[in-house]
């Protein structure tokens, strides 16, 4: 091995290890708040749990730095459960070795429906390094797109490549268009609006519930529902962000929800604070159908095996994709509350490869 080979080897490694501490300590800054939230409300860790989480971060899954969500797991739980992924082995050790090069596919917004091949995106129109498309990829024109976006639709949604969780998207209105620079906003879809289902309506006031579907399709089995959670908003929003959300866990089985929905910082709530619509005991319309969808799709994609697909319930019945996540699925709510859901599929060891 020549002296430039191994320099270059030892800095890439310099380079992966900083990276990693600088992730992890993003991670354990939102453990921390969230280890503090539920002392507050009584669930606190234990130090029999502690030790357990310490101990199974070093000896399965090879690094100590992978404690601090399994505390956080194991104190909302009551218990250490073997078998749970934390956020950040799932970022630093799972995504990248199970989805590679391609997991920041899903952040191009303007390729989904063609990668995907599915009608279930209401993809209108596009901008694509300053050329308009319509969604079956034909040229058109600004007066056109005008036009298909609101012939049938009071308001439309446009999203820019990379935005996500609710950034980077803009409501827009027939009298915004005129106004608005779209050359200066890169590359983006304009989506049409989805009015949903009067079940999710009465939990998620305005804005449109998010069900994310998360499935796994590796070792030759078919693509599987492993982890399900539902996005709902307060009053006022006009659409789902990471801040202002809601999550309900769901039962991946039979899309019944968790009795209580979680705040971003981890406080619990039986009701929604604006409706006061209890959560418990309901299960989702036309959830089977929903990840059947994801299911089809994830079988037809086997090029990266997890992916977490947003969708939602239509005031028709149907189902629609919002769109899908291919980087780092968020896990956290779910996989601590009624996980673990990624057992058996070996990811334990994925760090050793």
């Amino acid at each position: 091995m020549s002296i430039l080979h191994l320099l270059k080897k030892r800095f890439r490694a310099y380079r992966q290890k900083r990276w990693n501490r600088i992730f992890d300590q993003s991670h354990i800054k939102r453990v921390q708040n969230g280890l503090q939230v539920l002392a507050d409300q009584g669930k606190k860790l234990s130090s029999v749990d502690s030790k357990k989480a310490e101990e199974y971060s070093v000896e399965v899954l090879g690094s100590i730095d992978f404690a601090p969500w399994l505390k956080l797991y194991s104190a909302f739980r009551g218990e250490f459960l073997e078998g749970w992924i934390p956020d950040n082995y799932l970022g630093r050790v799972v995504c990248p070795a199970i989805n590679g090069d391609l997991k920041d596919l899903s952040s191009y917004k303007t390729l989904s429906k063609q990668l995907l091949q599915t009608e279930t995106l209401p993809d209108l129109v596009y901008l694509i390094k300053g050329t308009w498309l319509t969604a079956e990829r034909l040229g058109t024109t600004f007066d056109e797109v005008k036009s298909i976006c609101f012939e049938h639709y009071p308001f439309v949604y446009l999203k820019r490549n990379f935005s996500f969780q609710g950034n980077g998207i803009l409501k827009l209105y027939p009298k915004d268009f005129d106004g608005i620079e779209f050359d200066k906003l890169g590359d983006f879809v304009i989506q049409a609006p989805i009015f949903q289902h009067p079940f999710m309506e009465e939990i998620s006031p305005g804005a449109v519930a998010t069900l994310r579907i998360t499935t796994v399709k590796q070792n030759q089995k078919p693509a599987e529902t492993r982890l399900c959670g539902l996005r709902i908003g307060r009053e006022g929003m006009n659409y789902i962000n990471t801040k202002g959300a809601m999550r309900i866990p769901v039962d991946p089985n039979f899309g019944k929800l968790y009795p209580s929905a979680i705040t971003a910082n981890w406080q619990l709530l039986e009701t929604h604070p604006d409706t006061k619509v209890p959560f418990e005991g309901k299960t989702i319309p036309y959830f089977k159908e929903a990840t059947q969808l994801c299911e089809s799709i994830h079988e037809r994609f086997p090029h990266i095996q997890l992916i977490g697909w947003d969708a939602a319930i239509t005031d028709q019945g149907q189902v629609k994709l919002m769109e899908w996540n291919t980087d780092q699925p968020g896990i956290v709510y779910s996989e601590s509350s009624i996980g673990p859901h990624f057992k058996e599929l070996g990811w334990e060891d994925l760090w050793k490869n």
